[in-house]
Order: structure tokens, then C-alpha cells, then sequence
């Protein structure tokens, strides 16, 4: 590893604790660089619940039994070994959706053409350099049904991607989360 890639890790660590709303991720110090990022194994200790409490009040992991359709992102997911968990106010249908799964079979790679054609935009994120991110952002409106805030994101060979209902009005607002889901 390079000592680029090393101070890059170390500097994506210290980024990592800043969930609190949409505000600017605050970093803290760490002891260790990241060189592959661990896949979580369980819902209920990623921290996103934490961390979605800290913008939506009483946030909690919502169960959810996954059926997705062969060929889907969520199936890419599931059928890799990756984890899918949902976080929120079921009631009120606020809330987060978060995946993680290993990238080694180029599975964000093949997804990008189809994200591009959707409307995806490739965007920097600030504060985690050495990340491939796709961004889609459609507000509900007369002719948008559905509020759609969606982050695909490559990360130390990992593809996340980050679903968000409507309190997420542009990217700066997921931040928080992502940061989350790459400490989980």
C-alpha cells in the first residue's frame, strides 16, 4: 500500500463519526487505515440506526424480508453475500435503505452504464477521496410521484449504495450516513 493509500485511509477513518445532520462530516482520530472495507453481517449493529437519530428522531431498524426479482441491484446484493437493512419511521415512511456488498466480481462496474442512462450523475463526495460515486436525485413533484435520493458508491472494494426518503433534499443531506455505512 502506498503511502498516498495509506494516508487517504487513515484520513476516510477519521471522517467516519460525523452522523449528525446534514451538516459538514467532522473528523476524529483513529488508530488504523482501512484496506478493504468489511461487509456488515447484521442489521442491528451497523450504527445506522444511531445514526439516522441523529436526523430523524426514534429512527429504528425496520425487519424486512427481502424477495428481489433476479437481475435487480438488491438481487446483485443478496446473492453476493452483501446485506440489505432497512432504517426509519415505518409509520411515517421515513427512512433509509443501506446495502453493502463485496465488489470483487465488478458488480458496481456493471452497473454504471445503466446508471448513467437513468440519470445518475458521477459526483465527488466530499471528504472520501478514492470513491467512485454515482448520485440521483429526483424531488417529488406535480410530475415526479415519489421522492428519489439514491448513492451508489465504490469504496475499498465495496459497492454501498444509500436510498433515502424525502428528508435527504440533496447530496450534502446523506453524508452523515454514508460516513456510517463505511464505519458499520
Amino acid at each position: 500500500m502506498s503511502l498516498k493509500e495509506i494516508s487517504f485511509s487513515i484520513v476516510a477513518v477519521l471522517l467516519l463519526t460525523g452522523c449528525g445532520g446534514a451538516g459538514k462530516v467532522v473528523p476524529t482520530p483513529s488508530a488504523s487505515p482501512i484496506s478493504k472495507l468489511a461487509i456488515p453481517t447484521d442489521c442491528t449493529k451497523t450504527g445506522m440506526s444511531e445514526a439516522l437519530s441523529q436526523i430523524v428522531s426514534g429512527a429504528k431498524y425496520i425487519p424486512t424480508k427481502w424477495q428481489p426479482a433476479a437481475g435487480t441491484e438488491l438481487a446483485d446484493v443478496l446473492d453476493n453475500g452483501g446485506l440489505a437493512c432497512s432504517y426509519g419511521l415505518q409509520s411515517a415512511e421515513i427512512g433509509i435503505t443501506a446495502d453493502w456488498v463485496d465488489n470483487s466480481k465488478g458488480l458496481f462496474e456493471n452497473r454504471v452504464s445503466g446508471w448513467l442512462t437513468e440519470g445518475y450523475v458521477k459526483t465527488d463526495l466530499p471528504g472520501i477521496a478514492n470513491a467512485e460515486a454515482y448520485f440521483l436525485l429526483k424531488k417529488q413533484s406535480p410530475k415526479q410521484e415519489f421522492h428519489v435520493w439514491i448513492l451508489n458508491v465504490k469504496y475499498h472494494g465495496a459497492w454501498l449504495q444509500l436510498r433515502c426518503t424525502a428528508f435527504a433534499q440533496n447530496l450534502e443531506a446523506g453524508l452523515p450516513l454514508l460516513s456510517a455505512m463505511i464505519s458499520a
